[in-house]
């Protein structure tokens, strides 16, 4: 089966790597080209008529015609969509949505047409995949892991099913492909998410696996974690070909799993062995000793997760597996491949979807006037430098702000090598939350009102290096322990109703516990003062990321008064 997995990327992903060699050759025909097939599908469509698709001949005549828009100003047709209304954005009926965090409390749900699932964006995945074939030949020499989300979380008022567009791919594979794979797609429908992580690894564990693919690296360090915490049970369970009775799973979830895991004391005793010289420790490094790839995210603030990479993989520096970036890619879009190792950037998939750029400066300085803002294509962009990104896609996605900043690095042919960031304007994102400034201020304001803690000031930091936020509060007087804890538990269980990406982060404990520090009285004002800011001139922010290297005014240790953790053994009911 693995043998005919290398094949057929070899077949079809070669013919779809030169297609895409063939699209990057010229970006602005082949973004004019796919600007063209978008407009002229879709121009009989309720968005397509009011601004006059029909009559739009380039990209000059799209940007004047067509305004630049944010989730928030397309949300009432994408929800009438979703309630079976057709010709709104799209002329094709969405075959299911893609359902993510919002900036407000309500998810987006992102639109999937057939088009969407076609060829094109079918190829994205093929040129991936026969760049990495070709730099490392034995990733399909053994058994791929992949773990995505659930396909279906759910479905419209109209019956359309809303969930994970990987997992709608993985559930949908054909069945010749399935059989290179370890993982049944009910795995990822275990609801319990330590025992997901464990039947992940009691089936991964029996297995020779030579290629592992996830979005994000958090996975792959807390299932590391969880095999340590569980070593005992797991080689115990593979001897006896059973699944831990203390797992939370339901009467189907354990049937499914059980069915696959059969006896294999030869593997356990070796596994026994592998243990011994670790003092106990169980590591993919000896589990897994043929593994030649990892696929996950590899930019933007993830790095301290691949910075434990080794201790798991190549805990005796002698040979770490190859790490390869899957691209920068969202609900919205895929925006690049990445064809080497080497760092996160990709080429932008210019066949795909149609992108246009803004210099990060620009949109710094007039933040929501973007009639200010110069926009350029694909094919005027320069490097090195970062700009916001804007895309039009087949899902009815137009002239849409995906409030990412990327940097371009160089150039594949004319196609720019891009390399996300970071989130833009009001947002962060440690391991793919995308929590916004609205957010925390809604949770903030109804936990303090909850927990009776009125606040003078307060602003939350993420510190991607700890893999938490920070709530910094000026408390309207004085503060005790017990309602600090009460107060930044609030706050956790409020971000998780308002957020449902934080809400799951937090529950499969890829995002640790919040923290509180209580500052002293005057904090802020003291703080905004030593930064040069003008107090009631200028804007509070109150998001942003921990940056390392930069001195932060509004964090000195001496106006900490002191900081509270909720318990990890105890955790909030966001978990």
């Amino acid at each position: 089966m693995s043998r005919f997995a290398s094949w057929a990327v070899g077949m079809l992903g070669g013919r779809a790597a030169a297609r895409f060699e063939q699209a990057t050759r010229s970006v602005e025909a082949t973004q004019c080209s796919k600007l063209h097939e978008i407009l002229q599908r879709n121009a009989n469509t309720e968005y397509g008529r009011e601004h006059g698709f029909r009559k739009l001949a380039d990209l000059k005549d799209y940007a004047g015609a067509v305004p630049v828009v944010s989730y928030e100003d397309i949300s009432e047709r994408v929800q009438r969509m979703a309630a079976g209304e057709a010709n709104i954005l799209t002329a094709e009926t969405p075959v299911m949505f893609s359902r993510t965090s919002g900036t407000t409390g309500e998810p987006k749900l992102i639109p999937v047409t057939p088009t969407c699932r076609g060829r094109d964006h079918a190829d994205q995945m093929r040129v991936w995949l026969h760049h990495a074939q070709r730099d490392h030949p034995m990733i399909f020499r053994g058994k791929v892991i992949s773990l995505v989300s659930p396909a279906v979380e759910g479905y419209t008022k109209s019956g359309i099913p809303y969930g994970s567009t990987s997992g709608a791919i993985y559930r949908n594979l054909p069945r010749i492909v399935r059989g290179t794979y370890v993982l049944p797609y009910g795995a990822f429908a275990i609801e319990d998410y330590t025992a997901r992580y464990y039947a992940v690894l009691r089936l991964g564990l029996a297995a020779d696996v030579t290629m592992f693919c996830t979005a994000n690296p958090s996975s792959i360090v807390k299932l590391c974690e969880v095999a340590q915490e569980h070593a005992d049970a797991l080689v115990r369970d593979i001897h006896d070909g059973r699944l831990d009775f203390e797992l939370k799973l339901t009467e189907h979830e354990r049937a499914l799993m059980q069915a696959r895991c059969k006896p294999d004391r030869a593997r356990a005793a070796e596994l026994d062995r592998l243990r011994k010289r670790r003092d106990g420790g169980l590591l993919p490094a000896d589990f897994w000793p043929h593994l030649a790839m990892i696929g996950t995210w590899k930019g933007g603030t993830v790095g301290a997760n691949l910075e434990r990479f080794g201790e798991w993989f190549d805990p005796d520096g002698q040979r770490p597996p190859a790490v390869r970036d899957l691209g920068w890619l969202s609900s919205e879009a895929r925006g690049s491949i990445p064809m080497s190792d080497e760092g996160s950037a990709g080429v932008l998939t210019v066949g795909t979807n149609v992108y246009e750029f803004v210099e990060e400066d620009v949109v710094t300085a007039h933040p929501d006037q973007p009639s200010r803002w110069h926009f350029l294509g694909a094919h005027e962009v320069d490097a090195p430098r970062d700009y916001y990104v804007f895309v039009t896609t087949t899902g009815g996605l137009y002239r849409y702000d995906l409030n990412d900043i990327v940097r371009v690095l160089g150039f594949h042919n004319e196609a720019p090598l891009i390399e996300f960031q970071r989130k833009g304007r009001g947002m962060t994102s440690i391991t793919g939350e995308k929590l916004s400034d609205a957010q925390v201020l809604e949770a903030v304001q109804a936990a303090s009102e909850r927990a009776k803690v009125p606040l003078a000031h307060f602003r939350a930091l993420a510190d991607a290096e700890q893999a938490q936020y920070v709530f910094q509060v000026e408390p309207q007087g004085k503060l005790s322990e017990t309602q600090g804890r009460e107060l930044l538990r609030a706050i956790d269980e409020s971000l998780a109703k308002l957020n449902i990406e934080y809400a799951g982060k937090r529950k499969s404990q890829r995002l640790e516990p919040p923290a509180l520090e209580v500052m002293k009285p005057g904090w802020y004002e003291q703080g905004k003062k030593a930064q040069g800011g003008r107090l009631f001139q200028s804007k509070t922010v109150i998001l942003k990321p921990v940056e390392e290297g930069q001195e932060d005014a509004l964090r000195q240790p001496d106006m900490c008064l002191s900081k509270i953790t909720l318990d990890a053994q105890q955790p909030s009911r966001a978990r």
